[in-house]
This record gives C-alpha cells, sequence and structure tokens, in this order.
C-alpha cells in the first residue's frame, strides 16, 4: 500500500514537471529559497509588515536575502520570486501588502495584462455553461 502511494506521489511530480509554467513546490523548491519564505512568512504580523514597509531593502537583509532575491521582492517580480523557490502562497504575503490580488499576481505568472487573465478564467465559464 505505501509503495503504491509513493509510486502515485512520483508520478504526480513527474506530471507537475511536465506541465511548462508550472513550479512544484516540494523539499528540493523549498530549500532553494528557504529566505524568501521565511522573510514573507513574517509578513502575517502586523509589526513586520511595518518594518517592512519603512525600509524594504533593510528588512530583505534581516532575513539575508541574496541581491537576486532582493531584486526579486524590490520588484514584486511574483513569477521571478516563485521561480527563485518561493512558495506562492507566502510570497502572496508580500502581495497583499501592496493590495495587490491573487488575480494581479496570475496575470503577471501568465504574461498578460489584468484583463486579459480575467478573460481567460471567465472564459472557462462560458464553457461550463455552453
Amino acid at each position: 500500500m505505501a509503495d503504491d502511494v509513493s509510486a502515485r506521489i512520483e508520478h504526480d511530480k513527474a506530471t507537475a514537471r511536465s506541465l511548462q509554467g508550472t513550479y512544484l513546490f516540494d523539499g528540493e523548491r523549498a530549500r532553494k529559497n528557504f529566505a524568501l519564505n521565511k522573510m514573507c512568512m513574517s509578513l502575517t504580523s502586523p509589526e513586520n509588515r511595518a518594518a517592512f514597509a519603512a525600509n524594504e531593502q533593510a528588512y530583505c537583509r534581516k532575513f539575508a536575502l541574496d541581491d537576486e532575491t532582493t531584486r526579486l521582492v524590490m520588484s514584486r517580480d511574483w513569477i521571478g520570486m516563485v521561480r527563485s523557490g518561493g512558495n506562492i502562497y507566502y510570497v502572496y504575503k508580500l502581495a497583499a501588502i501592496d493590495h495587490v490580488s491573487m488575480q494581479h499576481v496570475g496575470a503577471q505568472q501568465n504574461a498578460m495584462t489584468l484583463e486579459q487573465f480575467r478573460a481567460k478564467l471567465n472564459s472557462h465559464k462560458e464553457l461550463d455553461n455552453g
């Protein structure tokens, strides 16, 4: 039974990795940019959000983010953060500070305008209702 579950998990991982634009968040990716995820998770605290807003670069240094990751944070490069090992749920805590919706993040990840991304999302509704 455990072998079946392990095989299914490996199959699912391989499938996810084969999908262009999919960034499977697994143990390897978690280790890849642990500092970014730790910093983003810290933003659940109002005090930490205030400290971040007061001096973003210093806050990034506090969590030992490398120069490239700091650049991704400062430029709000959502897909870059995910590609570098950021967990989308943690990265979204940073987006929430800027009052950026998950749709904005999704649009950037798909190289679309917000309007194009919303139209894409709504096109699936039309297919379901058709």
